[in-house]
């Protein structure tokens, strides 16, 4: 007994074939169409025949196919360009809101330089304020002499005593008359001031005066080799005549490379400054570091001025003896 086969059968197994020989065997095979050709073969499909009479389902599925748009007709190149024109002329037009004039040309701009090789010097800003240095260097190198008016307090106070005046007291005056002598640190740790300290020797040359200056170079302490000229020609340091201060551009051994031999120690500026109190002469220290870097051994044994833009002739004078 053969099964019943239904319509929806019909339609899921159409929709499965791709081809119209395809279809016309699914049908044959479901027994839909009377007189259709079997699987295996033979001749067309029904659907090949134009006038064979179709069925309902094949008509619903005819039906169901969607007929092709009709391509709109294509415009000539002529026809575009007149019809962007058109567009172009539709639009409005802006009115200007102000109209500048058109400035003169300039003069034509000469060319920078060719670069050479030569480099020029970057601007310097020294530790001291320039305004201030002749002040503090005055503070610094003056020695304090009894030479000034009549110390009347003094005087008194001798009288009042009942001793006898063999000489009038005066007060104490500064004077540069005794020069000074000026040693220079040129070890790795004064080695970034190296400029500051060169610039300052010209100040201290036209306060003092040339013939009054005397200048000695050295690296690490000034025992190991002090002079004017490059380091083969330094000899042993030797104090200056008495009376003429020393003035000391050095760090003390505070800055370089702390592993440096030639670094300068406690006990060597204890000797320095030895030879050069008993020679009769006063030192004092310019130092680029601040305060708070020095240790007391060091403000103990000798007076020290900061090198920098904080320091006045008034300070400068607080320090000294």
């Amino acid at each position: 007994m053969r099964s019943q086969i239904w319509v929806s059968d019909v339609v899921r197994a159409l929709e499965v074939a791709r081809t119209d020989e395809d279809r016309a065997r699914v049908l044959g095979m479901l027994g839909f169409v009377p007189g259709a050709v079997p699987v295996t073969g033979g001749p067309a499909a029904p659907f090949a025949d134009p006038e064979r009479p179709r069925t309902p389902v094949e008509a619903a599925r005819r039906e169901r196919r969607p007929e092709p748009a009709p391509e709109p007709p294509s415009r000539t190149a002529a026809e575009d360009e007149t019809r962007n024109v058109d567009e172009t002329q539709e639009l409005p037009l802006l009115r200007p809101v102000r109209v500048e004039p058109v400035p003169a040309p300039r003069e034509p701009v000469q060319p920078l330089a060719r670069p050479t090789a030569e480099r020029a010097p970057l601007p310097h800003l020294p530790l001291f304020v320039p305004g201030w240095t002749s002040a503090i260097l005055r503070a610094m190198v003056s020695r304090r002499v009894p030479e000034g008016a009549v110390d009347i307090p003094a005087l008194i106070d001798t009288l009042a005593h009942g001793c006898p005046i063999g000489r009038l007291p005066r007060l104490p005056v500064p004077t540069m008359r005794y020069g000074v002598q000026v040693l220079v640190d040129r070890g790795p740790g004064m080695q970034p001031f190296r400029r500051d300290q060169n610039e300052l020797l010209d100040r201290v040359r036209a306060v003092v005066g040339p013939s009054l200056v005397e200048v000695g170079y050295f690296s690490g302490t000034p025992q190991r080799g002090t002079g004017p000229g490059a380091r083969w020609t330094r000899t042993a340091y030797v104090p200056p005549e008495s009376g003429r201060p020393v003035l000391l551009l050095s760090d003390l051994g505070l800055g370089g490379p702390p592993e440096d031999p030639q670094r300068g120690s406690r006990p060597d500026w204890e000797h320095f400054v030895g030879l050069v109190t008993r020679a009769g002469c006063a030192v004092v220290a310019l130092s680029p570091y601040p305060p708070g870097r020095w240790p007391r051994w060091m403000t103990n044994l000798l007076p020290l001025v900061s090198w920098d833009r904080t320091t006045t002739a008034s300070r400068a004078a607080v320090r000294l003896p």
